[in-house]
């Protein structure tokens, strides 16, 4: 079972990702999918606007990982850019999963097996012009923060 939103503009993928950072706990991993240009990354704007972030949060494509002060802290991945899992294993995603932080990793679908079984997965669809579809679904067991 899980949670669907409408968003009809930016601000309010925005203002869904902000609401949704609220129940979030460290140890919590965010997988988001879809096409490019869905608003995964407004959506984990909105995400670290709730945690509390400062300062400007971009997908970081040419980076792989963002780190952010906030409490707990906000690891925010883009796996758009990898070409392996091999290339994954340098990020130490052992360490960063079921960790300290919250874990948000825009093109989580591109590598489906390093995705944790209970991570929250947020799936985004263009369903009209401007319009977006939200879908999240909460993972398979009890989450490792919860």
């Amino acid at each position: 079972m899980g949670e669907r939103l409408v968003s009809k503009s930016p601000k309010q993928t925005f203002s869904g990702g902000k609401d949704f950072a609220g129940p979030l706990v460290a140890g919590d991993v965010v997988a988001l999918s879809g096409p490019m240009g869905s608003g995964k990354t407004v959506f984990t704007q909105g995400i670290a606007s709730g945690l509390g972030v400062t300062d400007v949060v971009n997908s970081p494509t040419f980076k792989l990982v963002g780190e952010y002060d906030s409490d707990p802290p906000l690891y925010h991945f883009d796996f758009y850019r990898i070409k392996s899992t091999a290339d994954l294993a340098t990020l130490g995603l052992d360490h960063y999963f079921g960790g300290e932080g919250i874990c948000v990793i825009e093109w989580s679908d591109l590598f489906p097996d390093v995705i944790p079984r209970w991570a929250i997965r947020v799936s985004f669809e263009r369903i009209g012009e401007g319009e977006r579809e939200i879908s999240i679904k909460r993972g398979e067991s009890e989450t490792v923060g919860n």
